[in-house]
């Protein structure tokens, strides 16, 4: 899990260090530490630095409706077969990352490094999701695990 947990900060620096167009990261903390979250270039490392290590990271492939309003939510937060409200046909289909924060009630994910989805949920829901999550990575299969190496050949 630690491994994982490099990993993604590292994709989160290199992605945000090659996305230049965006907010500096000074200001993306800013932005966070404000209370003025949005879905226009706030980046892992930007949410490290402002809120610190969360208690809950997730990596996979991950399909996101995305929204009117900017946001963008995941498959596993969707009924089954339904579409969120307010979804625009749109979708986002990369490696994504996601934290848990139950002090704050937040659950983050983001897609190449940038915030694409925020819940404000119970940190009761966030512990529960925390769990699924490791569930989910004990069970993983070797192609599933990024961090994992192949087999010799």
């Amino acid at each position: 899990m630690a491994g994982l947990f490099k990993a993604a900060v590292l994709l989160g620096c290199l992605v945000a260090a090659a996305a230049c167009s965006g907010p500096t990261l000074a200001e993306q903390k800013a932005q966070i530490l404000d209370h003025k979250i949005h879905f226009e270039g706030l980046t892992i490392q930007a949410f490290m630095e402002a809120w610190g290590k969360p208690a809950y990271t997730h990596h996979e492939r991950m399909q996101f409706y995305t929204l009117e309003d900017g946001n963008s939510i995941p498959r596993f937060r969707t009924p089954m077969g339904e579409p969120p409200q307010g979804w625009t046909m749109g979708i986002i289909s990369e490696d994504s990352i996601f934290f848990g924060y139950p002090d704050r009630g937040e659950l983050l994910g983001f897609a190449n490094g940038r915030l694409v989805y925020r819940e404000k949920v119970s940190a009761d829901e966030v512990h529960a999701i925390g769990k699924t999550w490791a569930m989910e990575e004990r069970f993983k299969t070797r192609l599933e695990s990024p961090n994992v190496p192949s087999p010799p050949k």
